[in-house]
C-alpha cells in the first residue's frame, strides 16, 4: 500500500511558494499531490509509493528547497505530516490503482 501523509500550511501564498519550489524536484515516487483551500490555509494530501522514497525524496531535495524559501524570507511553521492508511487510491492516468 502507498504511504500517505496529510498537513496543513498556514497560507495560500506560503502554500503557492512552496509548491513553486518543490515541484522543480519531479519524481514518480510521488504518486498523488492534492491540495485545497481552507479557511485557514491549504490542506495538503500526498501518497508516495513508500515512506522510504519520501523520505529520500525529503532528504535530497525537500528540505534543501524549503531551506531556499526560509533564506528567501518566507516564515516557515513547523509542519509534521501526519501518516495515514489509504482504503484505496486509483489514478487512472497514471496507471496507479492500490
Amino acid at each position: 500500500m502507498a504511504f500517505c501523509i496529510v498537513f496543513d500550511l498556514p497560507s495560500v501564498e506560503l502554500y503557492d511558494a512552496a509548491h513553486a519550489e518543490l515541484s522543480k524536484y519531479p519524481t514518480g515516487e510521488l504518486l498523488l499531490h492534492l491540495a485545497r483551500p481552507t479557511g485557514d490555509g491549504v490542506q495538503v494530501v500526498e501518497a508516495w509509493t513508500s515512506v522510504e522514497a519520501y523520505q529520500e525524496w525529503m532528504t535530497d531535495f525537500g528540505g534543501p528547497a524549503l531551506g531556499k524559501l526560509a533564506a528567501a524570507g518566507w516564515e516557515l511553521p513547523e509542519v509534521t505530516p501526519a501518516p495515514f492508511e489509504a482504503a484505496g487510491l486509483i489514478v487512472p492516468a497514471a496507471g496507479v490503482a492500490v
